[in-house]
């Protein structure tokens, strides 16, 4: 072991505490108290240390050798270091908010020791120094949060879990393929040495390896097309576990995204335009979901899908603007922040609502906030500072994201290139700025301003809906959105300047976030997403019904869902055609033996027994029974069929040989009768005519 030790606390501690919060779960009534106390205890000395570790201008770093073979290696710079602390701070906050949400929960041991496995998994991916590192905390980390989208062991908690679990499982070995086709210098090296190595290399030799990495990383981070677990794992999982997925995990790749872009694949513009496009498709795909669903942790996940895409866009803008990418590395680390602390505001309101009234459909959610000014005023935070409203942080950070594009456009014009392209991609930015204000809207008004026809005055009543704990907790994270938007050169630029080292960022100059120009496009997003909300949510994805109140439908079309409308059935589909070419390879396989023993040992080919008829009936069957199958997963879907061709033509066979053995002896016995007739008529005309 080399290097300081002491960074293996921050790591570790959490792992070595999970039995023991565990075991203290299982005995006593208090039980879920004992067990949550230790998580708030351990989070400290991550929150304490890292920062510590980061600001004393010599970062810590450790090297343990032997681990899988290659070791893993940490260390805290100063972005690193950063989010680090900030993870810490989101598992303290939920840890206290956990402390009366798990009050009438079951399984709390079980989602505090795969919490506590979660957050060092989690310390492990964001401090790692080298790839295998990276993977091998990334790999234990979307195992051990898998329990948390179950935890309800719902049927649609069990399904959502499930699908988490493939696009983890897939994500993680793309990743390893893509380590596998690295030369080994690189996966091995610190991320510090990567630029220098990755000149050495030819550029077209990265790309399929980076390209594998990108689909893994980008899985975690929710990016389209692979977006499809976030949207349902987040509405089944406890909140404070959504804030975590939403605002944290989601970070780990986006962390591993950066690692390919600003080490690896520096400077390129065909990277960068991949990421760009990326973005763009998720920031549309998911501000789209949000907009017409009608589940509140649902919209609030659609809305983490939309939020990761400006963050791609920023990642993308990053390699595209090279040496003039400074703006554009503070934007894109910014957006990471203030999306981590927007979904940790937002999700926890959610779970406020979800554990008084017991609902988070917005139909029946409608009108909880009324009379409740603390919960009003601490969404208004997270709603204000995610839509990019002045003077609150999202402000920044997009209008930061905002001007790298329009830098980018100037470039492009200046050197004579086409930027048509990212022009109207400009206009798309302004747009999903104004489709966030609109379905945060929907929610705002649904909840804070509605009636509910049946139960307002049961919320109304709600006076003790929160502990003096959460509510600190709420009143604490409240406060950072505003106050990073008012001093944004002293607090947003102190984050940027802290990360520049590990994102590369060059050429940097002053912040000038209340320009004209960047006071303007926001006003845009603020003008389009008010009209949209007048146009469009209200008379149609909210209209009123007869009784007066507005209903909040469910309008997402089906085909939207990619998991049902493409993955699933192309996976099935995949399945059907895999068990036939594999089928096909062995009978020609048998066939090819069986030929063989009869033309050189002169033997008969065995015969292996079909389940059921004869191999005629057998081979109809089967072919008819995958014909069947096809058109049950394309023209028939809703109205499929289940008979099973090759046990029917079994049973059909079976019929046909039992008459006949029927028929046979009905023939034979009638032949029986007619042989003893015609020899006792012999035996008559000799013995008694003679």
């Amino acid at each position: 072991m080399q290097g300081d030790i002491m960074l293996l606390l921050p790591v570790l501690l959490p792992f070595a505490a999970a039995p023991i919060a565990y075991a203290l779960g299982r005995k006593g009534k208090l039980r879920s108290v004992a067990a949550l106390c230790l998580t708030v205890g351990v989070c400290f000395p991550a929150l304490a240390a890292l920062p510590f570790l980061a600001a004393r201008g010599v970062p810590f770093e450790v090297s343990v050798p032997g681990v899988c073979g290659f070791g893993i290696a940490l260390r805290a710079d100063g972005f690193r270091g950063l989010y680090a602390a900030i993870a810490g701070l989101m598992w303290l906050f939920t840890s206290v908010f956990s402390l009366e949400y798990f009050k009438h929960e079951e399984n709390v041991p079980r989602y505090v020791f795969f919490t506590l496995m979660t957050f060092g998994s989690t310390l492990g991916v964001l401090l790692s120094d080298n790839l295998i590192t990276t993977f091998l905390f990334f790999e234990i980390m979307s195992l051990v949060s898998y329990p948390w989208v179950a935890h309800a062991e719902t049927p649609k908690a069990l399904r959502a879990a499930e699908t988490y679990l493939y696009i983890a499982l897939i994500g993680g070995l793309c990743i390893l393929m893509g380590l596998f086709l690295l030369p080994q210098t690189l996966v091995t090296a610190s991320f510090a040495e990567l630029p220098a190595l990755t000149a050495q290399t030819a550029p077209a030799t990265l790309w399929l390896p980076c390209g594998l990495m990108l689909i893994g990383f980008g899985a975690k981070a929710g990016a389209f097309p692979l977006h499809v677990w976030l949207p349902k794992a987040h509405p089944v999982a406890p909140a404070p576990a959504s804030a975590l997925l939403s605002g944290m995990l989601t970070k780990t790749g986006i962390f591993g995204v950066l690692v390919l872009s600003v080490k690896l694949m520096y400077f390129s513009a065909a990277w960068g335009a991949l990421l760009f496009g990326l973005g763009i498709a998720t920031m549309l795909t998911g501000a789209v979901l949000a907009l017409l669903s009608n589940d509140l942790k649902r919209v609030l996940a659609s809305s983490s899908v939309s939020q990761i895409g400006f963050i791609l866009i920023g990642v993308g803008l990053m390699t595209l603007l090279a040496e003039e990418n400074g703006l554009a590395a503070w934007g894109t680390v910014g957006q990471m922040v203030n999306h981590s602390l927007f979904k940790l505001i937002l999700f926890l309101c959610a779970g406020i609502v979800a554990m008084n009234a017991h609902v988070i459909d917005l139909d029946g959610a409608r009108g909880f906030g009324r009379n409740k000014p603390l919960l009003h005023i601490v969404f208004l935070s997270g709603l204000l500072g995610i839509s990019g409203v002045p003077l609150f942080s999202g402000y920044v950070s997009k209008s930061l994201l905002h001007e790298s594009l329009n830098e980018y456009i100037a470039l492009l014009t200046l050197q004579g290139a086409d930027a048509s392209a990212y022009a109207a991609a400009e206009w798309l930015f302004v747009i999903a700025g104004g489709l966030t204000l609109a379905y945060m809207l929907k929610i705002y008004v649904c909840i804070f301003w509605q009636h509910h026809p049946t139960r307002q005055a049961e919320y109304d009543g709600m006076k003790r809906y929160l502990s003096p704990a959460s509510a600190a907790v709420l009143v604490l994270i409240a406060m950072l959105p505003p106050l990073l938007g008012m001093l944004p050169d002293a607090l947003m630029g102190g984050i940027g300047r802290i990360s520049q080292g590990f994102l590369g960022a060059i050429n940097l100059r002053p912040m000038d976030v209340f320009s004209t120009e960047n006071l303007l496009g926001a006003c845009k997003s603020l003008v389009i997403g008010i009209a949209l909300y007048a146009v469009l949510v209200r008379p149609l994805l909210s209209p009123r019904t007869a009784d007066g109140y507005h209903a909040y439908p469910d309008r997402k079309p089906v085909w939207l869902d990619l998991e049902d409308s493409v993955y699933r059935p192309l996976l099935n589909f995949l399945i059907i055609v895999g068990l036939a070419i594999a089928r096909a390879l062995e009978r020609s396989t048998d066939a090819l033996l069986a030929a063989l023993r009869r033309a050189l040992l002169h033997i008969g080919a065995s015969r292996t027994p079909v389940p059921g008829g004869n191999r005629f009936t057998y081979a109809v069957g089967t072919v008819l029974d995958a014909f069947v199958k096809l058109l049950n997963y394309t023209l028939w879907r809703k109205r499929p069929v289940q008979q099973s061709f090759v046990y029917a033509l079994a049973a059909g066979n079976e019929e046909v040989g039992r008459q006949s053995r029927r028929l046979a002896r009905s023939v034979s016995f009638s032949l029986l009768m007619f042989c003893l007739g015609l020899f006792a008529t012999i035996v008559y005309l000799i013995f008694f005519k003679s």
